[in-house]
């Protein structure tokens, strides 16, 4: 009697092959720095964020990494609003190219620091923004922008602690938990002069 689990190499290479064709496509393609966001979104998110917290001698909202943060709650705990947050992002490049026939983050700073102003007074075109309501989505972008530019870099913004060195704070006590590394001398707690 034969063998029923026996299988010959040209069986074995066939099945070998569906596996990988399958974990390709599981996998969904070539890899992106992003968890949630296309490269465009976070392009044009990277612009916003940086009108909300602009860079000047110190970085900007994006170079903090306040879209990584962002990405990474829309990876997780807020999976919720990731439709919002691509309504809002859709609605902002609309806007931006039907007024100045470009996208969002082409626009010289100005053309968007106005752009969003509108926004956030809701004096925006009622077609570019059908399914987001455009004060609440600014609302959010104001909201999330600050978490990820002051919050901790742990959870991906704030990056190289920038914020922090910023307004001269240390890092602060995480309870239960240390810091990865030391903070460096710069942010080390100043000594309490007695006097």
């Amino acid at each position: 009697m034969d063998d029923p689990y026996a299988v010959d190499r040209r069986g074995f290479l066939k099945a070998g092959a569906a596996a990988a064709a399958a974990t390709t496509a599981a996998c969904g393609g070539p890899a992106s720095r992003w968890r949630v966001l296309t490269e465009h979104e976070a392009r044009t998110l990277a612009a916003a964020c940086d009108q909300i917290v602009p860079p000047d001698a110190d970085p900007g909202a994006a170079e903090a990494g306040a879209v990584v943060f962002i990405d990474r709650q829309l990876a997780t705990r807020q999976q919720h609003a990731l439709a919002t947050w691509r309504a809002g992002i859709r609605s902002l490049e609309a806007n931006a190219r039907r007024r100045h026939g470009r996208g969002f983050a082409e626009l010289p700073f100005d053309a968007q620091t106005a752009l969003l102003q509108d926004v956030e007074k809701g004096a925006v075109e009622a077609a570019d923004w059908s399914g987001v309501d455009p004060i609440a989505f600014f609302r959010m972008l104001r909201e999330h922008t600050m978490m990820g530019f002051y919050g901790d870099p742990r959870h991906g913004g704030n990056r190289d602690r920038v914020a922090w060195k910023m307004l001269g704070v240390p890092d602060p006590p995480i309870r239960g938990r240390l810091h990865e590394t030391p903070p460096p001398p710069a942010l080390a707690p100043r000594p309490v002069r007695k006097g």
